[in-house]
């Protein structure tokens, strides 16, 4: 998450909030790479007359800003990317005064533990993330979003897509909620640590076409009752963190999977709460 919406207060912009689902909408074209020639960022919107395209290198101003944290707002030093693109987000989203900002070359953050979760960082050294709240990558399971939808039709919902859990990575040929154990994977040639679980909040409430909660406290109200943790977590995905000494690599839709350690006490909670009635 290189670049977040900011409202007329400097403070981060989020879904969950009334007047502010439209976010949703925003979709990303296409992303700057480092060979491009010109590094563009297009971005979309059924809210807008067309789509904006935006030079990453073209003039930035420098301003502080709130983003979202596991342990609270916190203040850091981002980047404007002007008027042009404020204009274009204000029309697309409907909130007054927004600005998009960013991430720029002295931004720096580190990974800290969520207290509600309580696992420890699984490096030694500071693990960097951008303006994502409490890791660099969410990883979900397509068995397990099989299963809460089951859950969901026989409470007598609708099933739910994937969307709802904004991962950055789908994992499928896992059972349901074994995600849960692990420890370390490699996908491609990147390693990652599996870090802790993601307590879900009401934005998986809100349906992505419609921007309505069609079914009131779902898909949370069905997770409470079999995936609620210590703290009120209800979870759904696993926060990731690149292993130690990765510090670059490339991976692809379609990359092979491999687990490379399990954590034994997940583990067992796992196979006690979900193998033990299969």
């Amino acid at each position: 998450r290189m670049a977040q919406v900011t409202d007329k207060n400097k403070t981060y912009c989020t879904p969950r909030e009334e007047g502010k689902r439209k976010l949703f909408h925003v979709k990303v074209v296409s992303l700057p790479t480092n060979t491009d020639e010109k590094r563009t960022l297009t971005l979309s919107s059924p809210h807008a007359e067309e789509n904006f395209s935006l030079d990453v290198d073209g003039p930035t101003t420098t301003v502080t800003a709130k983003v979202l944290g596991s342990t609270g707002d916190q203040e850091h030093t981002l980047q404007d990317y002007g008027d042009d693109v404020a204009t274009w987000l204000q029309k697309a989203t409907s909130i007054p005064d927004c600005r998009l900002t960013g991430i720029g070359e002295t931004y720096t953050r580190s990974v800290c533990v969520n207290p509600d979760q309580g696992d420890d960082v699984p490096t030694s050294a500071p693990a960097p993330v951008s303006l994502a709240d409490e890791a660099p990558y969410l990883l979900t399971n397509a068995s397990s979003l099989v299963d809460l939808n089951k859950r969901l039709v026989k409470n007598g919902k609708s099933a739910i897509d994937m969307r709802r859990f904004r991962p950055n990575i789908v994992l499928t040929g896992l059972q349901p909620w074994e995600e849960d154990c692990l420890s370390k994977i490699q996908i491609g040639n990147v390693q990652f640590n599996v870090w802790q679980r993601c307590g879900r909040c009401i934005m998986t409430t809100i349906d992505r076409d419609s921007l309505e909660r069609k079914d009131g406290p779902e898909p949370l109200k069905t997770l409470t009752e079999f995936r609620e943790r210590a703290n009120g977590q209800r979870n759904f995905g696993m926060h990731l963190v690149p292993a130690e000494g990765c510090t670059d690599g490339k991976i692809c839709v379609g990359d092979a999977v491999t687990i490379l350690e399990y954590d034994e006490e997940r583990k067992k909670e796992w196979m006690r709460l979900f193998l033990a009635n299969a």
